[in-house]
């Protein structure tokens, strides 16, 4: 329920804004995400605002992970 798909997915790649975020708190999910060896998540900017940039490179990307990625937000 905190999450906001900010446009219909292009390709593999979705944006999404966590309701109440700043700019530190997706960097700060984004280094945890790495350190952890989960992901590699990086922030982008979406018309000024901080958002969540997801690319889905890997063809063998499974709903698993993505739902591991989505449950850390």
């Amino acid at each position: 329920p905190e999450l906001e798909l900010i446009r219909e997915p292009e390709l593999s790649i979705v944006l999404l804004r966590r309701k109440g975020w700043t700019a530190a708190d997706y960097d700060a999910w984004s280094r945890r995400l790495l350190a952890g060896q989960v992901a590699f998540v990086t922030p982008t900017s979406w018309e000024g605002e901080t958002v969540a940039r997801f690319a889905f490179l890997h063809p063998a990307t499974t709903n698993a992970m993505v739902e591991e990625i989505l449950a850390s937000v």
